[in-house]
């Protein structure tokens, strides 16, 4: 498959909505006024949780269509994780250790290594 520098900005694109959807999962439970599961499927946060993920969704779909999976994949996966945890530290003030730091830079040299194969 050839892939194209559009197909990687779809990837990259649908990576942050999956994190900023992720997020948008942790802040409907921050803001949730009960404790129950219909309290958190009418939370506006929720609800943007979900279109944002089928944004994504659609996006990384199109990306598929010029790159292979075992590629698209893993580095989708990659920028969300690192996008996640960069993303929590700031807004809720979740620590990031050392070794998370370390796992961050495993991550990117096997996405790395994996790709060039």
């Amino acid at each position: 498959m050839q892939s194209s520098w559009y197909a990687w900005l779809l990837v990259l694109i649908a990576a942050i909505a999956n994190a900023a959807g992720t997020i948008f999962l942790k802040q409907s439970r921050l803001t949730a006024s009960g404790t129950g599961f219909t309290t958190v499927l009418v939370s506006p946060w929720f609800l943007s949780a979900l279109v944002i993920y089928t944004f994504g969704l659609l996006l990384f779909t199109q990306a598929l269509g010029k790159l292979p999976v075992s590629a698209s994949q893993p580095v989708m996966s990659a920028v969300s994780f690192i996008s996640v945890a960069l993303i929590a530290n700031v807004i809720f003030d979740e620590r990031l250790s050392f070794t998370q730091f370390v796992a961050v830079g495993l991550i990117i040299v096997g996405i790395t290594v994996m790709t060039r194969s």
